[in-house]
């Protein structure tokens, strides 16, 4: 039989997210290597909003949680296969041979030979959902030395709690509501690199080059691997290569299910401090349940001997 209960409504609990929710912070960086181009990111960013929505399923809703992007970088580096021109003889005589060589001149010979570097902050909007049931933990404290009574934990401030995490059954990310300008921004910077990277041809070689290989952009882009869609590469590139999606959902889900509780409380629960010299008076607390309705988190417990 419960001897406490302690009811709380949707606007506190809202509250108590809010505070989850202002602890989070996340700065990353990752690439990878696909032979021809290598591509990564650093990202940098808050949550903000959030509205919770409590169920008669004993689960809460999150709605409405913001990504505010403080840094989200990408980059690309482009290796083309190197390519010589020119060395063909101009002038060859009898017995003699060339006696003059059209100058030879060799690009794409560095790795990468194009660097490709995109700030796409502010040109995203990134939104989190999720629906979580209460996980109430029971936390011996991992500084308390074994067989230390409650009394001597007190002086040490080295409580046990009862913590309450919201853990995640599902969280949905919408992380690219893709401006046109963002495709835009990539073919201008494969247009720039491309230009940069031929500034010091004669316009006899960038015309035999254009011969050989035909337009660069489009050997640039096949290299890429980059379809009709350069939106749908890129968030398939961020999100699925190199796993950026999931770097925000794991660090999400692990935020709520076991870094910071939603409730925390004290065993035994603090009913008087010390007096003089009396001893402060504290209450066991036993069998503890958690349960969210529609409209409040309400939390039983039983009441062992006062201490």
């Amino acid at each position: 039989m419960a001897h406490l209960t302690i009811a709380t409504s949707e606007t506190a609990v809202q509250k108590l997210f809010n505070g989850i929710r202002d602890n989070f912070s996340i700065d990353e960086s990752d690439s990878v290597d696909f032979g021809p181009f290598t591509a990564g990111y650093e990202v940098a960013f808050h949550l903000e909003g959030g509205d919770v929505d409590m169920q008669a399923d004993n689960s809460i809703v999150v709605k409405e949680l913001d990504i505010k992007w403080d840094k989200l970088r990408f980059y690309a580096g482009i290796d083309i296969p190197e390519l010589c021109i020119g060395g063909f003889c101009i002038i060859a005589l009898p017995f003699v041979g060339c006696v003059l060589r059209a100058p030879e001149i060799c690009i794409f010979e560095d790795d990468p030979d194009i660097g490709i570097d995109l700030d796409l902050n502010g040109l995203l909007t990134s939104e989190i959902s999720l629906a979580a049931k209460p996980d109430l933990q029971y936390v011996v404290n991992p500084a308390r030395p074994a067989g230390m009574n409650w009394l001597d934990a007190e002086d040490a401030n080295l409580a046990n709690m009862w913590k309450l995490f919201i853990d995640p059954e599902w969280v949905d990310i919408d992380i690219f509501d893709w401006s046109d300008i963002v495709g835009d921004l990539l073919e201008n910077a494969l247009d720039n690199a491309i230009d940069d990277l031929l500034f010091f041809l004669p316009g006899w070689a960038k015309d035999l080059i254009s011969a050989i290989l035909g337009p660069v952009i489009d050997l640039v882009r096949g290299i890429l691997d980059i379809g009709d869609d350069i939106d749908e590469w890129l968030s398939d590139l961020l999100g699925v290569s190199l796993g950026l999606f999931d770097l925000i959902i794991t660090a999400v889900a692990d935020l709520l299910a076991d870094q910071f509780p939603l409730i925390e409380i004290e065993d035994p629960f603090p009913i008087l401090p010390y007096q003089g010299s009396l001893i402060p008076v504290k209450l066991p607390i036993e069998d503890l349940d958690v349960t969210f309705t529609e409209d409040e988190l309400v939390i039983t417990a039983s009441i062992g001997e006062t201490l």
